[in-house]
């Protein structure tokens, strides 16, 4: 058993939420402290599958026995090779061996976890971003299976293993800013770190709200993003879901209902029914015709999250992050379902559910979505200079390409969308 700690959203004190049992059987069970419910605490850890209720013990259904919520502050691909690498533990280690065996430091969103009935968090001890050339060198030959350039450096970057994600990565902090650090690997075909930082700002441009995220040239000729981290402010850490979680689906899928519950319109009415507001589903929307515009089939469900703003008392759509487009050939398909059974990338699936993102009439959707598009298209030029140059005439024909495509036509203004077949 262990306790689930939680840093409250109003003060910044740690406090116990609850505790987690993971039996023999690989069923886990959560229930919610009673000194945390008898003390008026508010604040649900997951607002959809781990509602605020007194003496009630939820169990796990996915995850073999680790609650979706754990889940999402577990280590993904990346943390859980560090972790093995650590522990020699082999390939069959469970989700709540990774929750275990990773600190608490740098975990994703506000809660941690320990055996004691006392929260004892460590600090936020990520190192100063002017390290990031040796931090950067050190992780990567920790991704190339190298020996330690600096051992020092190497067991900080051991101590990192809560990271989620499957690149190598590390977090470094400028004064109360905390940026996650991705640098393109030996095996990129193109600066994918390059790559990333341009269409994260085109994203802004484009007028989305998209995660800050900046361009460096290292040593060597090495490329790093910087992304700024939604989920902590100085020495605050804000509550965190993924959309895996808000839609009660695993990720990676392991079931056909998995890969048929991950959708964009049912991630719409997820943030309807946790109370975030309309302009949310719309911004939702938004971010769907962008990948589609982009060619960014990597938009799987653990990659869209929301947040909770104590200055909104609500969970909010977290702003968008790992949008990278397609090094391939124009993806043809996303990984979210743009409309109930179809991953098509084309107008008619974009348009076929727009009621499920707020919208009144088709005509509205249209509007919104045309005006989107000829954004995004005329932002091209803003970030033309920061993607990497063998991308630039690859993405400038996407663009074009997929601009005809949805718009249809009749145009920004559009006719009605004709509804899928069956």
């Amino acid at each position: 058993m262990v306790y689930v700690y939680l840093q409250r959203p109003d003060n910044g004190q740690w406090v116990v939420v609850g505790r987690y049992a993971h039996d023999r059987g690989g069923i886990g069970r959560f229930r919610y402290a009673p000194s945390y419910i008898e003390s008026g605490a508010r604040w649900t850890i997951d607002p959809v599958n781990l509602p605020l209720v007194a003496d009630r013990e939820w169990t796990a259904p996915r995850y073999a026995g680790l609650h979706d919520i754990l889940r999402d502050a577990s280590p993904d691909a990346w943390g859980q090779g560090l972790i093995r690498r650590e522990t020699g533990v082999g390939e069959n280690a469970t989700p709540f061996h990774y929750l275990l065996n990773s600190g608490n430091g740098d975990r994703w969103g506000a809660l941690a976890v320990g055996t004691g009935r006392k929260p004892n968090i460590a600090g936020l001890g990520s190192p100063r971003i002017d390290t990031l050339d040796d931090l950067v060198k050190e992780l990567l030959a920790i991704a190339n299976h190298q020996p330690a350039i600096n051992p020092s450096v190497r067991r900080r970057l051991f101590a990192t293993a809560s990271l989620g994600g499957v690149r190598p990565k590390l977090t470094v902090r400028d004064g109360d800013t905390y940026w996650l650090a991705k640098p393109t690997i030996h095996t990129d075909i193109t600066d994918i770190a390059r790559l990333e930082a341009a269409t994260q700002r085109w994203g802004s441009e484009a007028g989305l709200n998209f995660a800050q995220a900046t361009y460096r040239s290292m040593e060597g000729g090495r490329g790093v993003v910087l992304v700024k981290r939604f989920d902590r402010e100085g020495p605050q850490r804000f509550m965190t879901a993924s959309s895996a979680t808000l839609l009660q689906v695993q990720y990676p899928p392991v079931t056909p209902a998995d890969v048929a519950g991950a959708s964009y319109p049912r991630l719409a009415e997820e943030l309807r029914r946790i109370g975030a507001p309309s302009e949310d589903w719309k911004e939702l929307f938004g971010r769907m015709v962008f990948n589609a515009m982009v060619g960014n089939d990597d938009d799987h469900c653990r990659n869209h999250a929301v947040y909770y703003r104590e200055r909104d008392g609500a969970w909010r759509l977290s702003p968008a992050f790992d949008v990278v487009p397609s090094t391939e050939d124009t993806p043809k398909t996303l990984q979210l379902q743009l409309s109930r059974g179809s991953r098509e990338i084309s107008r008619v699936s974009i348009l076929a559910d727009y009621r499920r993102f707020g919208f009144h009439a088709i005509e509205e959707a249209q509007r919104f979505m045309g005006t989107l598009i000829e954004r995004i298209a005329d932002t091209f030029d803003i970030i033309r200079d920061q993607l990497p140059p063998d991308m630039v005439e690859v993405m400038e024909l996407r663009v074009q390409t997929n601009k005809v495509l949805l718009l249809g036509e009749a145009g920004p203004e559009n006719k009605p969308a004709r509804k899928p077949k069956p």
